[in-house]
């Protein structure tokens, strides 16, 4: 196994691909997890990658489809492991096509997910407004601590392969406070990955789940295990960081939704997710 990004889209073949399905084999080091178990939106990240690859090797009828949305409903949390990823695709058109994915450890399933395929989108947008990341400068101040320099690297392991930077105005809970729901920081991959088409395309992916749990700032601390993740890809990002926003509208008592919104470096959204998530046990 491997610590590097480029490893999430490292997919080996079971057998031969035919009849509108195929299967692939991947391996998930232990530096994409939380805690014991992989992170979601590592393993998010190799299902759409599974996806691509079975369009293309099913014959997907257009060169420069993409995966635009990924919706994953999460069974069983995997261990970092060999997975297998089973592909059917169950349409394919000339503008947008679907596939299902399911992840399989040993004899059980543990997520299974549907993926959108098409062109991404391109040029300037024609309108954008105002979004949790607006205020934040393109890339982080020069001596900015990374997040896994702190006593969260211990719970939350990614950081051999990205760099996590917080807005530690927004992250109050690391202060022994409290305050809203919301926040924000800086990514990137670290080393030769960051250059890599795979993992520009791929990585805004990952980041639709890489905040922290905004409920931290709130005072709940603890587990906050994703039961749903939606998550929309509309452009391959340009070079440089990556900003995002983790925000929740509203807190219940049992569940909370996420949404994360994922910014490149001129300013343009390259996705955005919700999930749904239960709040940490005892809280």
């Amino acid at each position: 196994m491997s610590t590097d990004l480029i490893s999430l889209f490292a997919l080996e073949p079971i057998g031969d691909a035919a009849d509108g399905a195929a299967s692939y084999r991947a391996a998930i080091d232990p530096t994409f997890t939380i805690g014991p178990k992989v992170h979601g939106g590592s393993l998010q990240t190799t299902v759409a990658a599974a996806a691509a690859r079975a369009y293309d090797d099913l014959g997907g009828p257009d060169p420069e489809a993409a995966v635009l949305a990924v919706s994953s409903d999460f069974l069983l949390a995997p261990d970092p492991a060999e997975v297998e990823l089973h592909v059917s695709l169950i349409k394919t058109g000339r503008t947008v096509s679907l596939a299902r994915v399911d992840v399989r450890q040993g004899d059980r399933t543990m997520v299974t997910s549907t993926v959108t395929l098409g062109r991404p989108d391109h040029g300037d947008a024609k309108f954008r407004g105002e979004s949790p990341v607006s205020e934040l400068s393109p890339e982080p101040s020069p001596g900015a601590a990374d997040l896994y320099s702190s006593p969260m690297g211990e719970v939350v392991h990614l950081g051999a392969a990205l760099e996590v930077v917080l807005d530690m105005d927004h992250f109050p809970a690391a202060r022994g406070e409290t305050g809203e729901p919301l926040v924000r920081g800086w990514t990137r991959a670290r080393g030769a990955d960051r250059h890599s088409d795979a993992v520009r395309a791929g990585f805004p992916v990952l980041v639709c789940d890489l905040s922290p749990p905004v409920v931290m700032n709130l005072g709940m601390f603890g587990w906050a295990p994703t039961v749903q993740l939606t998550t929309y890809v509309t452009r391959v990002p340009a070079p440089g960081w990556l900003r995002f926003a983790a925000y929740s509208q509203e807190v219940g008592q049992g569940m909370f939704a996420e949404d994360h919104i994922v910014v490149d470096s001129t300013g343009a959204t390259v996705a955005r997710s919700r999930q749904l998530a239960l709040i940490p046990a005892g809280r």
